[in-house]
Order: structure tokens, then sequence, then C-alpha cells
């Protein structure tokens, strides 16, 4: 009687200690089952929220801006001018900016320009785009097209008066440029190229020359 209580007690401890694992094995299946869930669950949000961006002109077109300061000299005048660029950064071959340039100039080589003028100066906006393409790693080249706009003042020399004369001017004008760009959203640019640029002035019509350009991109 005592062997068969003795192994009664036994067997069940056995069996309680057996359920008890499966308990714990099946808790720790569903957990893990769980955690898997929870996994897919954020793979297939995130693989819903890449085709919504793949999809959506707004995930697909961004807009960088570039501010720039440069210094030109011509066989005409030397000028210096501000400038804003602003495009959508895609990955086509070709960017093309919209390009805004406030231009002013002073200093000319009188003996190149029309006689029989003299205290002249020249103020210009030039609106137009420059297109830009990826030569290599982080350089470009920049191929622009403007329309220059502004005044000039000036004073003939055998006017009696002492007042400058004021003269609307309007012309072309073509660059082309070799470009440095940060890689980063926010970084630094260079450049330096050359331009040509016909113009209704009194003093000249044709100049030409190279300019250098620094400034930053966000």
């Amino acid at each position: 009687m005592l062997m068969f209580s003795l192994t009664a007690v036994t067997g069940f401890a056995q069996f309680t200690l057996d359920r008890g694992q499966t308990e714990q094995y099946l808790k720790e299946k569903a957990d893990q089952a769980e955690a898997r869930r929870v996994q897919d669950s954020i793979r297939q949000e995130k693989l819903e929220e890449e085709r919504l961006m793949a999809s959506d002109v707004r995930y697909k077109l961004k807009w960088g801006n570039m501010l720039t300061y440069r210094q030109a000299i011509g066989f005409m005048e030397g000028t210096y001018n501000l400038s804003y660029y602003g495009y959508f950064i895609t990955k086509e071959v070709w960017t093309y900016p919209i390009n805004l340039r406030i231009s002013s100039s002073k200093s000319y080589n009188e003996s190149n320009m029309n006689a029989g003028y003299t205290d002249w100066s020249e103020h210009l906006t030039y609106l137009g785009i420059s297109a830009f393409r990826n030569l290599k790693n982080d350089f470009y080249v920049s191929i622009g097209g403007h329309l220059p706009l502004g005044w000039e003042l000036y004073r003939k020399i055998d006017d009696d008066a002492d007042k400058r004369r004021f003269h609307f001017l309007v012309g072309l004008n073509a660059e082309e440029r070799i470009m440095y760009m940060s890689p980063n959203n926010v970084g630094l640019v260079l450049g330096f190229g050359f331009y040509q640029r016909l113009m209704n002035s009194r003093l000249y019509t044709l100049d030409a020359g190279f300019s250098l350009e620094v400034g930053v991109k966000f």
C-alpha cells in the first residue's frame, strides 16, 4: 500500500512538472508569434509608405536653393552680382534651376567703349534658367541663358547739363561654367566660367569675359 502511494505521488509530481513545462513552452511560442506579427506589421507599413512615396509627386520632388556671389571681368566692364537658384532635386540627368540675379557695374574699360561718354554705371536684373549636369562626383557643368533688364546712367562729354542721362537696357546673356557643389544638403558652392552678353547700351553692344562664383546651397 505504501509503495502504491509513493508511486501515485511521484506520478502526480511528474505530471505537474510536465504540464508546467508545456505551458511555458506554449507561452514562449505565443510570444515569438506575437513578435513576428509586430515585425511583419511594421515591415508592411514601411512597404506601404515606400509605395506611396514612389507614386506621390510630393515625395518624388524636393526643392533646393542656392545663393551665390559672383565677380565677373569682361572686355567692356567688371561686374558683381548676387544670384538665387531654385530647383527640384530629382534623379534626372539634367537639373533646370530658375535663376534670379541682381548685377551692378561701375568699373569699365573706357578704351573699349564708344567715345563721347563719361561717368557711366549700369544696373541689371537677370531672369533665366541655368541647366546643371553632373560630370563626376560633386562637379557639374552648367549652361545658362538669361534676359538682362535694367538701366544705365551716363553723361555725354559735350552736354552742358550736369545731370546724368537715363537709358533703359535689355539684352541677351549666355554662360558656360564648371561648378562644385557640396554633396551635403547644406554646403559650399564654387564656380568658374565664361559669359557672352549682347546689350542695347549707349556705350557698347557686345561683351564677353569670365566669372568666379562662391555661395551656399540649402
